[in-house]
């Protein structure tokens, strides 16, 4: 792979989501989140991946990941309104179906568009399945690791405006239920458990599980970055200041500092 189809994804990327604005304030909204998403774990991953040690070939292989991994949430958004998988469509499939149909990854040699094509696949899923292959694997887990890095950002910036408009909610989450939280999504982080996109049934459900995340990053510069952001901090301040949130708070914090000391 070359700087030069980097560029031609780059290229291709912002004129296909360009196509997608129009005259409605809430649609244009949501596409310029996930653009804006993109821009972002862009940006990330060049560091993330030097902090690594990635040669050439495996940051160029990273950043077409960070490029296209959400590429069918905008066509998810159109035809469905929300960006909730559930009860809508695999946002990665769709996008893997939206490469294929415009040939985008056709001119890779197939190693180079395996690992893309699969770690795309299996960014948004619960869990890795076991017995992926060396460097497909490490690209699974990198792309897992960078999405949810500005992830955390993207729920701290919006949080605030979700609680005080129910529609952009229920559009970019698929619920708007903003007070309460469930005890079972308490228990699973208090267990190192991650939680189902399933199971989270309001805004408070949401930022705990994300907290959870912790348990589902792959790469210790990853903690780190999201140590000396204050992410974590910033995200429990916006849940009930209660007995069950600060268990959670202290377990999340905790876990974070003794999973970055270990190396």
């Amino acid at each position: 792979m070359t700087k030069q189809q980097l560029e031609q994804f780059k290229r291709w990327f912002y004129s296909y989501v360009a196509g997608f604005y129009g005259d409605d304030e809430l649609t244009n909204d949501n596409i310029r989140l996930k653009e804006d998403h993109t821009r972002r774990m862009c940006a990330d991953t060049p560091l993330i991946a030097e902090k690594l040690g990635l040669n050439q070939q495996q940051r160029l292989i990273a950043e077409t990941i960070s490029l296209l991994h959400d590429i069918g949430r905008f066509e998810q958004f159109i035809k469905y309104r929300t960006y909730n998988d559930v009860g809508t469509e695999n946002h990665s499939l769709l996008g893997l179906k939206v490469l294929a149909e415009n040939k985008i990854l056709d001119g890779l040699d197939s190693c180079e568009k395996e690992i893309i094509e699969t770690a795309i696949r299996l960014h948004g899923e619960r869990d890795l399945p076991k017995g992926l292959k060396g460097e497909i694997e490490f690209f699974a887990k990198l792309i897992r690791d960078i999405d949810k890095l500005d992830i955390y950002y993207v729920m701290i910036d919006r949080l605030d405006d979700f609680r005080k408009n129910p529609e952009k909610a229920t559009a970019t989450l698929g619920f708007s239920e903003k007070d309460k939280y469930s005890k079972n999504i308490i228990q699973a982080v208090i267990k190192n458990r991650t939680v189902g996109y399933e199971d989270i049934k309001s805004l408070n459900d949401m930022v705990i599980a994300m907290l959870g995340w912790i348990f589902d990053i792959n790469f210790t510069i990853t903690l780190k970055e999201i140590e000396k952001r204050g992410l974590l901090d910033k995200l429990i301040s916006f849940l009930p200041d209660d007995e069950d949130i600060r268990e959670v708070a202290r377990h999340i914090k905790s876990q974070l500092n003794e999973r970055i000391n270990a190396g």
